[in-house]
């Protein structure tokens, strides 16, 4: 059990390094300063899902739960930390997703377009409920190809016990 909290520990910095890499290269491409703007400082809702859903709540929190003296040996808490990595992944998946959609898209850079289909507003979206079932059965289906995955494969470990992997392996050393 403790392998795997450090493993997530491992993916968890890993995704951090990969979302400042990704946002820091974009700043070197002059067309797509807009864009990272919103996202990152003037996007409302995106902003703020960003910030406080998927960099604070599914990264900083997870990290500090795993790695904390207090909370990092309790399997609550490991489990806690891994429920909330999931969310921050959801909230950056709509992030990119939806808040990249949403931020109005210049059509002929250096030139005025005008129509009357309200140019240069950012963008609302609230899914019908065609989208929401369609998700609910995404995931669905995904839970139920893991589930026969595991069953039929069967890579995971008969027990989460530390000490049946290794009887000199101690908590410390995770």
């Amino acid at each position: 059990m403790f392998r795997l909290k450090n493993l997530l520990g491992v993916f968890i910095a890993a995704v951090l390094y990969f979302v400042l890499a990704y946002h820091l290269t974009n700043l070197y491409i002059t067309e797509t300063h807009g864009v990272e703007r919103f996202i990152l400082l003037d996007g409302g809702i995106y902003t703020r899902l960003f910030w406080i859903v998927q960099i604070g709540l599914g990264s900083l929190l997870p990290l500090l739960l795993l790695y904390h003296p207090a909370t990092g040996k309790s399997r609550g808490w490991i489990g806690i930390a891994s429920l909330l990595v999931i969310i921050g992944g959801l909230a950056q998946m709509y992030v990119i997703i939806i808040g990249g959609q949403a931020y109005p898209m210049e059509m002929f850079p250096g030139k005025e377009v005008a129509s009357s289909f309200a140019d240069g507003i950012v963008g609302s979206y609230s899914p019908s409920l065609p989208e929401i079932i369609l998700g609910i059965g995404g995931v669905a289906l995904a839970l139920a190809a893991t589930f026969v995955g595991v069953r039929v494969l069967r890579f995971m470990p008969v027990s989460l016990a530390d000490e049946a992997v290794d009887p000199h392996y101690t908590a410390r050393e995770a």
